[in-house]
């Protein structure tokens, strides 16, 4: 095997690593975290509440109240998992560039997210657990990959060099000859 092949597949595995390690690791207080802001948006008093774990009671006028689980895969864990395994073994630039980059781009995907799940809880809060479900299967979905996009979009926003920066010219068959 040669050299560059190696690197790919440290890299590769790296990444793996980095995925599996941190969604274990990470998937509680991140979950946490956004549900603890999803209250605090919606200012819901007593009609939208946190019982158990991750779990969200939602008690709507004239409808039946109804439990919403804060699942790992709703939280924004995923999305900035990957964001933070491309900036750490796909693209290159220096390490402190790539970390603010990463971390503007996780930014931006937790903060959708967050009103994302508000989104779906205040729909479910409005016509009940039925409309929460379509809401968050079809809006909530086109949401999540528009701003999983834009944090992307950013992030490489930031890493590219700026059309005003000067890039060294590659050589040509016309300067050797």
């Amino acid at each position: 095997m040669n050299r560059r092949r190696a690197i790919v597949f440290s890299a590769l595995g790296a990444a793996l690593a980095l995925a599996f390690v941190g969604f274990y690791q990470l998937s509680g207080p991140l979950r946490d975290l956004e549900q603890r802001l999803v209250i605090s948006i919606l200012h819901a008093g007593n009609r939208v509440s946190v019982v158990g774990d991750h779990y969200f009671q939602v008690l709507p006028t004239g409808q039946r109240a109804f439990r919403a689980q804060l699942t790992p895969f709703c939280s924004s864990l995923v999305p900035v998992l990957a964001l933070g395994a491309i900036s750490a073994f796909v693209l290159s630039g220096p390490w402190a560039r790539r970390l603010f980059a990463f971390l503007g781009a996780a930014a931006i995907i937790v903060a959708c997210n967050v009103l994302r799940v508000g989104a779906s809880v205040w729909i479910g809060l409005q016509v009940g657990a039925r409309g929460l479900v379509l809401f968050h299967d079809w809006i909530g979905t086109i949401f999540g990959l528009a701003y999983t996009m834009l944090g992307f979009f950013f992030m490489l926003y930031l890493l590219l060099p700026k059309a005003t920066d000067s890039i060294v010219r590659a050589a040509r068959v016309s300067d050797v000859l």
